[in-house]
């Protein structure tokens, strides 16, 4: 297999751990919420009112955004040869995946991102180790894209969290039931 080729699986290994989030995330906090809250309530704060406020549409609008913004990226590094900068993309999702990990260790059960967490893992070192294997990437370079592109992500991540919450207030009042004279219900 070619680095161009190695390259170009990242976004389906990007969305084939998104589609777990997408399916199991809402389910799972509505199991689970009572028992985040108990064990980790300043991590339930933050996360349950943001997750539980978004429909499982909205988060996948999220989801797409970043999907678009990694495959133009991904597609532009085969393009033009910026193997350290995809790299430092991978790197970041890696670190995502590490996170997720170490999420599941310690709540001690499924969440609902590992198993696919656990099955990107190795797409992760294996590309990173044949790019590096190859001379296409140098350590330097790529350590340097690899910070930039984490602090990107996660900026990037509280934009696409706004533009679902957008979308949500939008659907709930260019969808909301209207009453026969045109009003919103009472």
């Amino acid at each position: 297999m070619t680095n161009d080729m190695l390259m170009g699986l990242f976004p389906v290994v990007f969305m084939l751990h998104e589609f777990e989030e997408i399916i199991m995330l809402k389910p799972w906090l509505a199991k689970n919420g009572p028992a985040m809250e108990r064990r980790f309530p300043t991590v339930a704060a933050k996360v349950l009112p943001l997750y539980n406020s978004l429909s499982t549409s909205a988060f996948t609008l999220a989801v797409l955004e970043e999907f678009l913004i990694l495959t133009a990226l991904t597609y532009a590094a085969i393009a033009f040869g910026l193997h350290d900068l995809w790299a430092g993309l991978l790197a970041a999702f890696l670190f995502h995946l590490l996170v997720h990990i170490g999420q599941t260790i310690l709540w001690r059960g499924y969440c609902p991102f590992i198993i696919t967490s656990l099955l990107a893992l190795p797409y992760c070192l294996y590309a990173l180790f044949t790019l590096a294997r190859s001379g296409a990437i140098s350590p330097g370079p790529t350590a340097t894209w690899s910070i930039a592109a984490t602090v990107l992500v996660y900026l990037n991540l509280w934009l696409a969290l706004g533009l679902a919450r957008r979308f949500e207030a939008w659907t709930g009042r260019a969808f909301a039931p209207v009453a026969d004279d045109g009003s919103p219900p009472a």
